[in-house]
């Protein structure tokens, strides 16, 4: 065969140029067609329902009023109660160290009797049940390693004395320490080296009974309780723009005597609605105060006041509460959140609701000779969810008294299926259809 009947010809260039130019041709044409029916036909998006919880709530700047008595005292102090702390009239709260050596040993005075107290407890264990036991030091090093997390110091030195306090009792029980006699020993001899070292400082003692403050954790209003509970709306608010506190300072501390205290607050006539009935009378059920920045903890109280100035646009509104913390106590003027209501449901996207036509028939006489009937229509609102490769149309409950609208942002929050005098028919960890064209209940979905 002859070697030049094998080169290729211009004719068989043209060839293969025309094979590839119609290859690029189907790609880009297949790659138009797609995506035309992208824009006809939208691929579906969808979300998860997951459970939340919504708060109804008031946004306030006020103060606490609490029954408080100063406690005389002031040089270099040292605390032997915690703040928040519940003592009996004549329980000493602080020392006055004459010299800074005192303040250190008396530091270590107190951890060799924290010691010496955790020792004897694990001796005084009684149920050698180890199981329970382990468990116990398994949740107490959880907890230590959360106080890390969270940076908080108290819970810190809580969970390792309950750290300790477990093992201890593990080594007792289990039998690897007999008891811990001669540590207690020695810790207590060298606690009375320590104790006579430290002498005997100048003891201040609570005035009466009630809750303990620091000093130098609190804060004093410059105007008695009775004269804040005394002013209007205007009068407050001015008060508060001003500043109505300051640091507690020339003094110990100060005591709180009884369970309540009161929260009077000045926030916005719109908002003042909420806290009305429909008589505009105060809310006469239980609401929930919280101070932002200051503490997460939500306590219940009880509105016993709210005056709305229409010329200002504010409000003003007195609540008591029964419940003391340590973080409440060391407030005098505060922001707070009255929580009105909580929702909690399922949080579905607005974007995915859709309203269903419902058609009902119903005969207007029964039998066979019934010649009439009548019909009814009604608008459904529900979601499509996807149940395998499926769309089902779910219910969830119509806006009325029963069913108020709640939102959170772009979403809605509805009643799980279950819900007691609910048709809701959406279940958490639902896949919800946000986004799909032409859906219908038993679409098939690519």
């Amino acid at each position: 065969m002859r070697k030049d009947s094998e080169k290729l010809t211009p004719r068989n260039w043209l060839t293969i140029l025309g094979g590839i130019v119609a290859i690029l041709l189907l790609i880009a044409l297949f790659y138009v067609g797609y995506q035309i029916m992208h824009l006809i036909n939208p691929p579906n998006t969808y979300e998860t329902v997951l459970s939340a919880t919504v708060e109804d709530k008031v946004e306030a700047d006020g103060v606490l009023l609490f029954n408080e008595t100063l406690i005389p005292g002031n040089g270099d102090l040292g605390y032997l109660v915690d703040d928040g702390a519940r003592v009996s009239a004549g329980t000493v709260v602080a020392e006055i160290y004459t010299n800074h050596d005192q303040s250190t040993l008396r530091a270590q005075l107190n951890d060799l009797d924290e010691q010496i107290s955790l020792l004897q407890r694990a001796e005084n264990v009684s149920a050698p049940q180890v199981d329970s036991m382990i468990q116990e030091r398994t949740t107490a090093l959880y907890d230590l390693m959360d106080a890390v997390d969270r940076g908080q110091l108290d819970d810190l030195d809580t969970g390792k004395q309950d750290y300790l306090l477990a093992q201890n009792k593990i080594l007792v029980v289990t039998g690897e320490a007999s008891g811990f006699a001669a540590q207690i020993a020695a810790l207590q001899a060298s606690a009375d080296q320590i104790r006579s070292r430290l002498g005997s400082p100048t003891q201040i003692t609570a005035p009466l009974t009630g809750y303990f403050v620091r000093s130098a954790n609190t804060r004093q209003l410059s105007q008695s309780a009775s004269d804040i509970l005394e002013m209007d709306v205007t009068t407050l608010k001015t008060y508060l723009d001003a500043g109505a506190d300051a640091a507690l300072s020339g003094c110990a501390g100060k005591m709180v005597s009884g369970f309540s205290w009161t929260y009077c607050g000045v926030c916005t006539a719109k908002e003042a609605q909420k806290l009305l009935r429909a008589d505009g009378t105060p809310l006469t059920k239980t609401v929930k105060i919280r101070f932002p920045g200051q503490t997460n903890q939500a306590l219940e109280g009880n509105l016993t006041e709210v005056t709305i100035d229409e010329a200002s646009g504010l409000a003003r509104f007195v609540l008591t509460c029964d419940s003391i913390t340590a973080d409440v106590l060391r407030l005098g003027q505060a922001s707070a959140e009255v929580i009105v209501n909580e929702t909690t449901g399922l949080r579905v996207p607005s974007a995915a609701v859709h309203y269903v036509l419902e058609t009902e028939e119903s005969d207007a006489a029964s039998g066979a000779d019934s010649a009439s009937s009548q019909a009814g229509e009604d608008y459904i609102p529900g979601v499509y969810v996807k149940f395998g490769n499926l769309a089902r149309f779910c219910r969830i409950d119509p806006v009325d008294n029963e069913h108020p609208l709640v939102t959170d942002g772009d979403y809605i929050i509805v009643a799980p299926k279950g819900t007691e005098n609910s048709i809701s028919e959406v279940r958490l960890y639902d896949q919800v259809i946000v986004e799909g064209q032409n859906l219908y209940d038993g679409k098939l979905l690519s």
